[in-house]
């Protein structure tokens, strides 16, 4: 299979799991190579302003998928391709529904991250968190914010160890509705697409490409869905499927 893309998560899979992690060099020369042949692009949960400075490390270009899917945007060139906010009524919804479990919840917008308020934000809302939660009071959140139809809530691996982040955005702003327009984007199919992931967020990656490849240090579930398994990512895992898939 000649495959045309690769959309790769970032924490756990392209870095280690910290918001001051970088590629290593053995990646970033991986991806360098792959880049002359295929779309290579991050599919992350993060921010614009706290993934650009990765993005531009890369020198990647075309479109990327930033906070968790509500936005496709070529980080290079700031040119958005797919943009799904939240709606007004559902960051009330969420921020009150993390009050009743006594916790303040963090919004995402273009330009800055602050904490959730009773009054409505003036700017579109990307994406709300709550960081640094034990596993079980992250489920009950998760599953509490998704009885709201119109969002999808995830968990995502927390950068502080054992500990997890619940990531909320419009149900229609996921990493697997991403890769759909990404697809349309590039004129390729999804079957073209190799997606890598380490986290429950990344179920909708994987399941929209046509090859699924879990970190060996990724949740045992997602492992379940993988057609291939690739070493952790202190191991290096993204070369090893770029010389494995893309080079080879």
């Amino acid at each position: 299979m000649k495959y045309k893309a690769l959309i790769l998560d970032i924490d756990g899979t392209l870095i280690p799991n910290k918001r001051e992690g970088m590629p290593s060099e053995k990646v970033t020369q991986a991806i360098a190579k792959a880049s002359e042949y295929i779309h290579v692009g991050v599919a992350t949960s993060r921010p614009l302003f706290i993934v650009e400075h990765i993005a531009k490390h890369l020198k990647l270009s075309g479109p990327s998928i930033i906070n968790g899917g509500a936005q496709i945007i070529d980080i290079a060139t700031n040119r958005v391709f797919y943009r799904q906010p939240m709606e007004k009524e559902d960051v009330l919804k969420v921020t009150n529904i993390a009050k009743q479990f006594n916790l303040s919840i963090n919004v995402d917008t273009d330009k800055q991250v602050f904490t959730a308020q009773e009054t409505m934000p003036s700017e579109d809302v990307l994406g709300m968190w709550v960081s640094s939660l034990d596993e079980k009071t992250a489920q009950k959140l998760r599953k509490a914010i998704n009885t709201i139809s119109t969002v999808s809530a995830h968990l995502i691996p927390s950068w502080t160890s054992g500990k997890w982040v619940v990531s909320v955005s419009h149900a229609k702003a996921t990493k697997q509705q991403a890769v759909f327009e990404i697809a349309k984007v590039l004129d390729i199919t999804t079957n073209e697409i190799i997606g890598m992931g380490d986290g429950y967020n990344d179920f909708p990656l994987l399941m929209a490409c046509g090859l699924k490849v879990a970190m060996g240090n990724a949740v045992s579930d997602l492992k379940e869905i993988a057609d291939y398994i690739a070493p952790s990512v202190e191991k290096d895992g993204v070369a090893n499927v770029i010389n494995r898939f893309v080079l080879n």
